[in-house]
């Protein structure tokens, strides 16, 4: 059960990374304060770094 968690996690964190990266090329484009939608976006990659490192690291226990 654990190692179709990582791989969901290692999953989720490409995504959001895909995510990120979209989003950060949108914000010139947004009407929202640049420094929250950075903050926001800092939070997200920090995120994806979490689970893929946790992913990575519960697959390798195995």
């Amino acid at each position: 059960m654990k190692i179709i968690f990582a791989i969901g996690a290692i999953l989720i964190a490409i995504w959001q990374i895909v995510v990120s990266k979209q989003y950060f090329d949108s914000i010139k484009k947004q009407s929202s304060p640049v420094i929250l939608a950075l903050i926001a976006l800092i939070f997200s990659l920090i995120f994806a770094a979490v689970l893929l490192i946790w992913g990575v690291k519960t697959l390798i226990g195995f």
